[in-house]
């Protein structure tokens, strides 16, 4: 059998993972293998720049001027992670493998190529991000074909051409099952090699919402709240959603990583970043229905209503809460600047805090600001009911 070349690894695999499509997955990559690709990815022009087009395109839709990217070595090994995975994710491993010590190279191979040097630069944050954007969209085909004398399954793979011939003379029939993330990565090692991925790579860490993703911790993550860039792609795209309960996922998940940050011993210049972030995230609210008549929001009516209070995502109540909650101990957090400015937007803005103590009880906001307050240096805790 010839070796597989890196052209063929990025043509067919690290170029359809990025722009979505069918993927081709095979025998996974040992660290001859790597050695090989990374000698031989000079030489592989053609298929990197396709690689750098696909991931360009991914990161003009969060920033106006994309970065120049490279697809260099560290890029490779963080695909080569994921394809590995992908591998040992298959339902039919133990067979391929044979003994369980190769399952074992395997694996700890694939933590390794995870495992890069962490990074706080904006243009590899963003390469990254353009690289591991899809890893929750992961999905694998099962087929299962029927025909006149037997059945076949075929997990992840099309099934052959013969097979699917005369289909009214044989009856054949074809029965399509979708296996999501959660069910690909299950695992322990699996989880946790995502979980070092997505370490590399926080941009794609932040914007997922999906209800497996690693947890958020923003004192690894508060540093893009710093690069005006990163800050504004975050506030869009963390927005995103066709309706009210989409487009408060993502912040509803930043505002629980919130409260676990505040259960801990943060810097207070972060615990003041990241409340000043999401209290901009719920300004953007405001603003959006600041063409509204005087009246309650839509917005908080469909997410904080009563008959919602158990179907409500973790994190919603302090999202919503925490511009009331800082006006109580940090007043300069309390609003972005410049807010006041439009009568029409700070008009709705009043409306949405008053909805939201209504909403949530004025008990909450206290508490949370309480909990804010321990974290201020000269900011002393509320008397209850103040």
């Amino acid at each position: 059998m010839s070796k597989r070349t890196v052209q063929q690894f990025l043509q067919m695999f690290v170029v359809p993972f990025v722009r979505g499509g069918d993927i081709h997955v095979s025998q996974p990559v040992d660290a001859d293998e790597l050695r090989r690709f990374e000698d031989d990815l000079p030489h592989a022009s053609v298929e990197v720049v396709q690689v750098d087009e696909a991931r360009t395109d991914v990161l003009a839709e969060l920033v106006v001027d994309p970065p120049p990217l490279v697809f260099e070595e560290e890029e490779l090994r963080l695909a080569v992670a994921v394809h590995n995975l992908l591998f040992l994710a298959h339902p039919r491993i133990d067979s391929w493998l044979v003994t369980h010590r190769a399952l074992a190279r395997v694996t700890q191979f694939t933590s390794e190529c995870a495992a890069q040097p962490l990074t706080r630069r904006p243009r590899r944050v963003l390469s990254r991000h353009g690289l591991l954007h899809n890893v929750f969209d992961l999905t694998r085909r099962d087929q299962q074909v029927t025909w006149w004398t037997g059945k076949a399954t075929f997990l992840g793979q099309k099934p052959p051409e013969r097979l699917m011939r005369w289909r009214s003379l044989r009856r054949v029939r074809t029965e399509t099952t979708t296996v999501d993330y959660v069910e690909l990565f299950s695992s322990t090692e699996m989880t946790q090699v995502i979980a070092t991925l997505m370490k590399r790579s926080p941009l794609t860490n932040m914007l997922c919402h999906h209800h497996a993703a690693p947890p958020l911790n923003w004192e690894d993550v508060v540093f893009t709240l710093r690069e005006v860039d990163l800050a504004r792609a975050l506030v869009y795209a963390s927005l995103a959603g066709d309706n009210a309960e989409q487009r408060v996922l993502i912040p509803s998940r930043f505002a629980h990583a919130f409260e676990q940050m505040l259960s801990r011993r943060p810097d207070e210049a972060d615990v003041r970043a990241v409340a000043a972030f999401l209290v901009h995230l719920s300004s953007v609210f405001a603003v959006e229905e600041s063409h509204l008549p005087a009246g309650r929001s839509p917005v908080l009516n469909a997410v904080l209503a009563p008959e919602r209070a158990g179907q409500r995502a973790r994190g919603l109540a302090t999202f919503f809460a925490l511009p009331n909650a800082v006006a109580l101990v940090a007043p300069e957090l309390a609003e972005p600047p410049g807010l006041q400015h439009d009568a029409d937007v700070y008009a709705r803005w009043q409306q949405h805090r008053a909805q939201v103590v209504d909403a949530v009880g004025s008990a909450v906001v206290e508490t949370l600001a309480n909990r804010v307050a321990q974290h201020l240096s000269g900011q002393k805790r509320l008397a209850s009911g103040q």
